[in-house]
């Protein structure tokens, strides 16, 4: 098998030598040490590529990584690379360098030409779309032959060409974005992740799911979410510009749509088949894979294609915190791990390919694609975590008003209960937005003392929407509730915060034994007691180890585990779980 990815693509073209100087406007990770790491990079590139006798695909790659460093086309490097690409564009058609490196080359040069100048290559970029599509698989799939089963890897590259072009302008069929989806959807494991070809035991991990193919996976299923529907968070309005200053000059409105190029959002005459929410769901899972074999050093042979693609998965499907660290620090501290002391970051494909895909990791190389397409979209703070703290400011939601009004409710009172729970379901599910639930957090706490489960069971589910790693202490809290319908909902919670899906295999239907709904309605409270306490037991046991071994440093005194030995509350008269939504 020949897995040497991007070194062996291309025959030898161009050969110029990097520039000695760092020419473009150096940009930053926001993160010192992350700089270092990127500044030591640059210069074993600089050193490497005039004695390393690159392959085409090689001197293309590292020409991409240096332009997301802030090169231009004026450096020799990049304007060599910029020709290599070009002249396979030619005047008509795409010529691949050979039949099992097409995909992988069309997707490199696509990327390199439309990053440089999307205007000015449009016309070469159109014949790499041309290509692409024409050589798609009918499962929407792409390969190095006719007679080789489709591949994540490559269908990845084919995906990211056919972007990039659509990025430009270019006619882009949104079928071609579909059925490539469609494979995704189609081809991945139960554990929800991919191996290297679905379907076989070819490749690493012999058909099992792994780091790289999962990550290529999801980020390329966000790929075909944002071509077909757009970004997951719409894009604001333009602000008015005596809006802008807020709080007096600390935060600063940011035009979400400022340098956004409005290019390559949907299709206009084409109806996608593959919904935003499957494509979301999809990714999901993926990331709760990525999670329940948590690495941030990769050890697999190509280690550092595996920080390429989580770089992008995350950019668009955004996993959040990772043991209550911001995934980017926590995977990009990992890859620190495996830069050798001259700044290359060595690889099965080579240290060029390797150290490449580090910058691409550092440098944000997706987000920065995002950012110029759709626009930044969000406040930026002028002061705090240089890592994305959000301030946030909007106008009153449903449930802001709701829970103004809750404030002065007597809640030792068990007043209209089902209409109180009624009103939190209908005000969280009108946010489209789970970000505008920050900041209510403290409010809804106080109804967890709500004498009625239907009120309490809805403020769990509205704590869990928001995400928030701060807010598992509370879900433990709900797994002690003397109501079963909201143990559940805070499972479900916990789930969705710790990207584990399946948590750790405990039941959402602990009285199934019992039979349908009107039979455990009816089971007398004995039986009930006698199936809720073992499996409340378990369930506050797993989740509670969970947290108190990955929960953030500074917390790691506090006595909150003592929680483990104090019996959980008996259930109340439990009946067959629903869910608020």
């Amino acid at each position: 098998m020949r897995f040497r990815l991007l070194s062996v693509i291309f025959v030898l073209l161009f050969q110029a030598p990097l520039s000695n100087a760092y020419d473009g406007p150096r940009k930053s990770t926001k993160v010192p040490r992350f700089d270092a790491a990127v500044e030591k990079a640059v210069g074993y590139l600089q050193a490497a590529i005039p004695k390393a006798g690159l392959h085409g695909g090689e001197q293309i790659l590292a020409a991409y990584a240096l332009v997301k460093c802030g090169f231009t086309q004026d450096d020799p490097s990049v304007a060599a690379a910029v020709a290599a690409a070009e002249a396979r564009c030619g005047t008509s058609s795409y010529t691949p360098v050979d039949s099992y490196h097409h995909i992988y080359g069309a997707g490199v040069d696509a990327m390199l030409l439309s990053d440089v100048d999307a205007d000015r290559y449009k016309v070469q970029l159109q014949t790499i779309a041309d290509y692409v599509q024409a050589v798609q698989r009918g499962d929407g799939s792409w390969s190095d032959g006719p007679q080789q089963p489709g591949d994540v890897s490559m269908s990845q590259y084919g995906l990211l060409a056919l972007w990039a072009c659509q990025r430009a302008g270019c006619s882009v069929s949104g079928a071609a974005i579909d059925r490539g989806g469609d494979f995704l959807l189609n081809k991945g494991n139960p554990d929800g992740g991919w191996g290297y070809r679905p379907g076989t035991t070819a490749g690493p991990g012999a058909g099992a799911s792994t780091h790289n193919m999962t990550m290529a996976g999801a980020g390329t299923l966000g790929v075909v979410r944002l071509m077909l529907h757009g970004p997951k968070v719409p894009i604001k309005p333009k602000e008015k510009e005596e809006d802008k200053e807020l709080f007096g000059g600390v935060l600063t409105k940011v035009d979400p749509e400022e340098g956004a190029s409005g290019k390559g959002v949907g299709f206009k005459d084409y109806r996608a088949q593959n919904s935003a929410a499957t494509l979301d769901s999809r990714i999901e899972r993926a990331f709760g894979w990525n999670l329940d074999h948590f690495t941030p050093v990769s050890k697999v042979d190509h280690n550092l294609y595996y920080y390429y693609c989580i770089e992008r998965a995350a950019a668009i499907g955004d996993p959040g915190n990772i043991n209550g660290q911001d995934w980017y620090v926590v995977y990009g501290d990992g890859l620190l791990q495996l830069q050798d002391p001259d700044g290359s970051f060595p690889t099965f494909s080579g240290p060029v390919v390797g150290t490449s895909f580090a910058l691409l990791y550092y440098l944000r190389s997706t987000q920065q694609i995002i950012d110029k397409q759709f626009g930044l979209g969000i406040q930026q703070g002028k002061k705090g975590n240089p890592f994305g703290d959000k301030a946030i400011t909007r106008e009153p939601t449903e449930l802001d008003l709701l829970i103004s009004d809750m404030e002065n409710m007597d809640t030792t009172v068990d007043e209209s209960p089902i209409d109180v729970a009624d009103e939190i379901v209908r005000s969280v599910t009108s946010i489209d937005d789970p970000e505008k639930l920050v900041g209510q957090e403290e409010k809804l706490k106080s109804l967890m003392k709500h004498p009625n489960a239907d009120v309490r069971k809805s403020v769990v589910w509205a704590l869990g929407r928001t995400g928030d790693f701060k807010l598992v202490p509370l879900m433990l809290e709900g797994i002690r509730d003397p109501s079963v319908d909201v143990n559940i909902e805070a499972i479900q919670a916990l789930r969705f915060i710790s990207r584990k899906p399946h948590g750790f295999g405990e039941s959402l239907a602990p009285f199934a034994s019992l039979g349908d709904e009107e039979q455990i309605k009816n089971a007398p409270a004995e039986e009930r007691l006698r199936l809720a306490t073992p499996w409340r037991e378990k369930a506050l046991k797993d989740w509670s180890s969970w947290y108190f071994r990955i929960r953030p440093h500074e917390e790691q005194d506090s006595f909150d585990q003592l929680l483990l030995a104090v019996p959980v509350s008996n259930p109340e008269k439990p009946v067959a779980p629903t869910s608020p939504k």
